[in-house]
């Protein structure tokens, strides 16, 4: 199986592409996965042809067909301006035409990060603005959704000792990052894995975000 991730820093932060790719073989999973990412990307900037990461795109493309496509937007675009996140959500999906997309919905900075006053949002209004539109941009390209965000929030709120953020309090710690991959294969296989040695992460830990990220999904 043939997976490709375009995204930004979200992405790119504790390598997500490469936990998610290190959860599926150990779960015996076969994957070949690929990454294109920039910092502070926005996704309709990889349809234009001048562009650096598209050029990247059309050479995975000129090498394999993918089956499966992970999108992450921008960290508010969604918000502020949805038709743009649309464009380039439609745009990649159809430059790409892989058997499955899924749209990497990601969280509400954490509370504290100036962009919220900026926004007039709290932390989980935030998350669920980009919720509602990583839903609404999922039916129309027929997409299906990892809900991250809302295991971020959900993870917050039970267990605030479990920082899933950076000092910056906008992207994620390397828990976070792995809360991210667990995210994926499930939006991608259609289950939990059932092994996650390959995270690293302490079993008081995973004893407790497992049981919610389950939930969630």
């Amino acid at each position: 199986m043939n997976i490709l991730f375009i995204g930004n820093s979200y992405t790119y932060v504790h390598k997500v592409p490469e936990l998610f790719e290190s959860l599926a073989k150990e779960n015996g999973k076969e994957v070949t996965v690929d990454s294109v990412t920039k910092g502070s990307r926005k996704l309709y900037e990889n349809l234009d042809p001048a562009d650096e990461k598209h050029g990247e795109i059309l050479a995975l493309l000129s090498q394999k067909e993918y089956d499966v496509l992970i999108l992450q937007e921008q960290s508010y675009l969604g918000i502020t301006d949805y038709q743009s996140f649309e464009k380039g959500v439609l745009g990649l999906n159809k430059l790409i035409s892989p058997k499955k997309t899924v749209l990497y919905a990601t969280w509400g900075r954490k509370e504290g990060c100036p962009l919220l006053q900026t926004l007039g949002l709290s932390s989980e209004e935030m998350f669920l603005a980009l919720e509602r539109a990583y839903l609404q941009a999922a039916k129309t390209v027929q997409a299906d959704v990892s809900p991250v965000g809302r295991c971020f929030n959900e993870i917050t709120k039970k267990h605030g000792d479990i920082d899933l953020y950076s000092p910056d309090l906008s992207h994620q710690s390397y828990i976070g990052s792995c809360v991210a991959a667990m995210c994926h294969y499930n939006a991608v296989f259609g289950e939990m894995p059932v092994a996650y040695a390959s995270l690293k992460i302490e079993a008081g830990v995973i004893q407790k975000i497992f049981p919610i990220i389950k939930d969630v999904i």
